[in-house]
Order: C-alpha cells, then sequence, then structure tokens
C-alpha cells in the first residue's frame, strides 16, 4: 500500500523491531481487545509486512459484505490451513469455491439439519454414561470428545465415533502446528516471496516465466514453516487422508448404503445453469470432508466448555438453563425445539460473543475499495477481528459482563449489522453456523438434564492463545447424577 494511504492510519501501540509479532504470541486477546480504543482501522506491523485491522462493526460489515466481491480470503489462511484443508470451501477462491459453496449449501439446509439432532443427542448420552457419580472431569475435554462423536457420526458414519481415537488424535496434533505456527516470521517470510513471485507473472520472458510459475505454486505449500515435515504431523496427515479415502472408497462402491454427509457430498451435482453436472473429485471430497471435520469439531466443543464456566459463576442463568434442560423427558431434547432452548440459545450465543471461534477473519482486497472515507489499493491485507468488535462498549454495554439476555429478538434487531460474528458474515459466512446453534444447546441441554457439575465459582479461567480461544486449563467439574 503506498505510504499516502496509510500517512493518516493510526498504529497499535507497542510495536517492536519485529512489529507487533510478540503482543499477538504473548498478549493476543489484550492485544486486541485494545486495538478498538486506536481507532476504527489499525496498522499492525509483522516483520516488513504490515496489516490493516478492521474493529468497527461498520467496517466489517463493508470489507465482509459490501465489498465481498473485491475482495479474497488472505494468504496466510490458505496457506497454513492447505496441508489439512487443501482446496476445500473454507481455503478455496474464484470459480472454485463458487461451485463448492453451491455444491454444499444443500447439504446444510434446515430441513436437513434437522436429520442430525438425535445424534447430536446421542453423543451427550454416551458421554454421561460413560461419567462416574461424584468423578472429577474437565467439561472441556469432554466437549471435545462429543463434538468430534457428532462430527464423526454426521459426517463419517461412524455409529461410535469415540472408538476412531486415530483421527482425533490426528486433529489434535494438526490444530497444535496451526496454532504453533500461524504468527511464524517463516510464514510472512514466505508471503513476502510468493507475492514478489505474483507481481512479476507476465513481466518476465517464456523460460524466466515457467520457472516463475512452478516457484510460485511451490509456495502454496508452507515449505519453509518449520516443523512441517516432522515424523508426527506427517503421521497425522498420514492418518487423516488414509481414514478420508478408505470411507470415500466404500461410499463409491456402495452408494446406497450410508445418508452420512461425506455420502452426500458425493452425490451432490451441480445443477447451475450452464454447468456441466459433474459433482466432486474423490480428492475435492477429501478436502471438503477435512474441512467440515476439523470445524465442525473446535468450534462447538469450546463454546460448551465456556458456556459451563459462565454458568457456574452466574447461578441464576445456570438455573434458567438448568429448568430448561430439566423440562424434558429423561433423554433431553431429541430435536431442534427453538422456543422450548430459548435461553439456553442465548447462553450458546453469549459464549460466542465472549469467546468468538475465529479470531480473525482475514481479507485481501483485489481491487482499490473505499473504507472510512480512504482509497485502499489492491492487495491491501484487512483482518477484520471479531473479539475486537464483540468487545466495544458502544455496541455492547459492559462488555466483559455476562447477559445472555443481550441475544433477545428485541436486542438483536436494534445492533447495527455484522455486530455479531463468531461464523463471519457476507457470501463466505461459516456453512456450518446453523449446526453449531443447534448442536451446542442440545448437548448443553442432554447433559445438564441427567446431572449437575459442581464448578469451583471462585476460580478463574483465561483463555489460551490456541486455534480458537480454548479455556486454559480446561473446565474442572465434579459429576452429580440426579436421581
Amino acid at each position: 500500500m503506498p505510504a499516502s494511504a496509510l500517512d493518516s492510519l493510526p498504529t497499535a501501540p507497542g510495536e517492536s523491531l519485529l512489529g507487533h509479532i510478540h503482543l499477538v504470541r504473548n498478549e493476543r486477546f489484550r492485544f486486541m481487545r485494545d486495538l478498538g480504543q486506536v481507532g476504527p482501522l489499525v496498522r499492525v506491523r509483522f516483520l516488513h509486512r504490515t496489516v490493516i485491522f478492521v474493529t468497527t462493526a461498520e467496517l466489517a460489515h463493508q470489507v465482509l459484505v459490501e465489498h465481498a466481491a473485491s475482495t479474497e480470503k488472505a494468504s496466510i489462511m490458505r496457506l497454513i490451513l492447505h496441508d489439512v484443508a487443501g482446496d476445500g470451501i473454507f481455503t478455496s477462491e474464484g470459480p472454485l469455491w463458487k461451485r463448492q459453496r453451491r455444491l454444499m449449501a444443500p447439504l446444510f439446509h434446515p430441513a436437513q439439519l434437522a436429520n442430525y439432532t438425535r445424534m447430536m443427542n446421542a453423543e451427550a448420552r454416551r458421554a454421561l454414561d460413560r461419567f462416574k457419580d461424584g468423578a472429577t472431569i474437565d467439561l472441556a475435554q469432554e466437549a471435545t470428545r462429543i463434538a468430534l462423536g457428532v462430527v464423526g457420526t454426521t459426517l463419517f458414519g461412524a455409529d461410535n465415533f469415540n472408538q476412531a481415537e486415530d483421527l482425533a488424535e490426528a486433529l489434535t496434533t494438526l490444530l497444535g502446528w496451526i496454532n504453533e505456527h500461524i504468527d511464524s516470521p517463516m510464514i510472512l517470510v514466505q508471503l513476502k516471496l510468493r507475492g514478489a513471485l505474483t507481481l512479476l507473472r507476465g513481466r518476465v520472458p517464456g523460460m524466466l516465466e515457467a520457472m516463475r510459475g512452478r516457484a510460485e505454486k511451490l509456495l502454496d505449500d508452507p515449505v519453509l514453516v518449520p516443523g512441517r515435515n516432522s515424523a508426527k504431523l506427517r503421521a497425522a496427515m498420514r492418518t487423516l487422508d488414509t481414514r478420508i479415502h478408505e470411507m470415500i472408497r466404500e461410499r463409491r462402491a456402495h452408494p446406497s448404503s450410508s445418508k452420512d454427509l461425506l455420502a452426500r457430498l458425493l452425490l451432490a451435482r451441480d445443477v447451475e445453469p450452464g454447468s456441466s453436472g459433474d459433482g466432486m473429485s474423490d480428492e475435492q471430497v477429501r478436502d471438503e470432508a477435512a474441512t467440515l471435520f476439523v470445524a465442525g469439531n473446535e468450534t462447538t466443543a469450546t463454546a460448551i466448555a465456556w458456556c459451563f464456566y459462565l454458568l457456574a459463576r452466574h447461578p441464576e442463568a445456570r438455573a434458567r438453563v438448568q429448568a430448561e434442560a430439566d423440562a424434558f423427558g429423561p433423554d433431553g431434547p431429541m430435536q431442534a425445539e427453538p422456543q422450548a432452548l430459548a435461553y439456553t440459545t442465548r447462553v450458546f450465543k453469549e459464549a460466542l460473543r465472549m469467546y468468538p471461534p475465529i479470531l480473525v477473519l482475514a481479507r485481501r482486497t483485489l481491487e482499490p475499495i473505499e473504507l472510512a472515507g480512504r482509497t485502499l489499493p489492491a492487495h491491501t491485507n484487512l483482518f477484520v477481528c471479531p473479539y475486537t468488535i464483540h468487545q466495544q462498549p458502544e455496541i455492547w454495554p459492559e462488555p466483559e459482563r455476562f447477559d445472555p439476555d443481550r441475544f433477545l429478538p428485541q436486542c438483536e434487531a436494534l445492533r447495527p449489522k455484522s455486530a455479531w460474528l463468531p461464523f463471519g458474515v457476507g457470501p463466505r459466512v461459516c456453512i456450518g453456523g446453523a449446526f453449531a446453534l443447534i448442536e451446542g444447546p442440545i448437548i448443553l441441554a442432554t447433559l445438564m438434564r441427567r446431572a449437575r457439575f459442581e464448578i469451583d465459582p471462585d476460580r478463574v479461567i483465561e483463555p489460551e492463545s490456541f486455534t480458537t480461544p480454548r479455556p486454559a486449563g480446561g473446565v474442572p467439574a465434579i459429576v452429580r447424577f440426579i436421581c
């Protein structure tokens, strides 16, 4: 971006020789919260790479909705997730992304989601069967196991996904690597190199152009990032790839034997006028399945863990959730019942506000756009920060206070567009957001219908800087079954 376009933008405080990397690594949540006090657009530097953080709901809406056609996902997200997600719906761009979105949208239609509610309930009840009265458990760990069971059952059709411990371990390893290296200086160096090669496209003679193209393609993978070729990481990738491809071959061989999401991905056909009518290749199905497997676990599990923690510190809210749970039969809710779980759903939404699973929505402008009275040129890196927006007192009075009634319909109607962004917004809104909003309340109500979880109300749990803001140290609880 030309210096003239940056001159009037404030820079985030605390800049060092390497920029703001140390703050993002060591004080991530305080740093993101405080950005909102600096300005609506804030310069943040990572080595020699400048990123503009977008900190207001109004500007977030402009970037993610009004200027959606003029932006693409920032290269850093595609790079760090490439090995896991490939060209899945989260990382792909352009015509491929549009086609995949068309193919997958029917799978997440509300009518389809209703088919999965019994699976959500069943996985929560399986967890209850594992618990022992009086035992101390980690609700964050248990929520992860339940969410893995749900995504495993709905996506892969496994009757009891807890038997697939190898996939669960692989997922943890892969997420850990992503978290450790997402702000790696070597990622930034690789992005700089790839950006320079992109700018040379079409400007060098034939033989050099071929070499330039090969180098650019090579840098689509995180080749410079340390640890990528470690034995543990490669083993995790082999496990993920092998298991998914085995299930794809099985579904191809017996197309009518399963109705899980994987089978539906294989059956999906592009019926857009003028399209070929083809379905997805096995490799594309693999990428979409891996994307759904990762995204379908982490978001819901983390939010459920925070719900239990927040309810322990707010007895009145806990009593209201308990009353909704107790109104069901002994097995808890078997289907989505919005009115019967209205308050529980508000609790889940408030947890997602306080601890949004996606800390940054990274975009890069494809052409000049107008934002906050300034013309930002093509190739500007914009980071929309849900955590910052969710902490704005102008939108959310006393933002650090837990208040599920912020999500009463009349309150939601008064808030500006894009004020709540746990799943993003606009054309690239998370395709599984509606799934999570059904899953979370059903799991909470099912667990609380049969058990009380004693959590120390005085224990302060902070979010750790993982891929998502997991509760540091988990959420320890004593199980007390209801007679």
